[in-house]
């Protein structure tokens, strides 16, 4: 536990204590717990260096948020995901992503997409490396420029919110094929929406999504 201490220490900023916490706790339950362990306020209070308060108001906004289940009995736990859950939030991914590409292709200013297309170019990068964790963070700063360019802040929140709750599964779900499959499919996606092709585009993410739809599907299947 205490070289874990460090990690996810909620830092002296401008933002709310708690809202650090909430953002901390997230990363927690997708990097370090396993679905259906017990989440104690102490080890928190821990690994996030904050008050049992502040602790308290962060399980109950991710019970909120279904990452946390309240288990008579047993208190806070991660919260299990299962085959039909997989399947559910990867639907809703695929609405809110390809229409965030639709938009993104509409909206986006000429340095916005410079910026899609080196967070692309770092995705590759990652993708060169073989280490999962950092395809997932380098696929994730993509997104992050692909919803800020689609200018729909609710866009980004809600995909923001599923990504936690499939956060371990995709993990899982990454094997070097499917690191390799999945590459390629976006490098489709982005070629089309640099070419103005938002139909295009949108048509090729969702190969995308129904191809990680199954893989993460498989992935829950070894969970359970």
């Amino acid at each position: 536990m205490t070289e874990l201490a460090g990690v996810y220490r909620v830092a002296r900023s401008a933002a709310p204590v708690r809202e650090q916490a909430v953002i901390q706790l997230r990363s927690l339950l997708a990097g370090r717990f396993q679905p259906g362990e017990r989440v104690t306020e102490a080890t928190v209070c821990e690994l996030l260096g904050t008050s049992r308060t502040t602790v308290r108001e962060a399980l109950r906004q991710l019970e909120t948020e279904g990452l946390i289940e309240i288990v008579p009995g047993k208190g806070p736990t991660v919260a299990r995901v299962s085959e039909s859950d997989v399947r559910d939030l990867y639907e809703i991914r695929e609405v809110l992503e390809s229409f965030a590409i639709m938009l993104f292709t509409e909206r986006a200013s000429a340095d916005e997409k410079a910026r899609l297309a080196s967070a692309f170019s770092d995705l590759e990068k990652a993708h060169a490396s073989g280490e999962a964790t950092r395809v997932l963070e380098a696929k994730q700063a993509f997104y992050d420029v692909l919803f800020e360019g689609a200018h729909n802040n609710s866009i980004s929140a809600l995909s923001q919110r599923i990504y936690y709750q499939v956060a371990r599964v995709r993990l899982a779900s990454l094997s070097a094929e499917r690191i390799q499959a999945g590459i390629g499919e976006l490098r489709i996606v982005h070629e089309f929406m640099a070419a103005g092709s938002a139909r295009e585009a949108q048509d090729a993410y969702a190969v995308h999504m129904r191809n990680a739809r199954e893989a993460a599907v498989e992935a829950v299947k070894r969970f359970n």
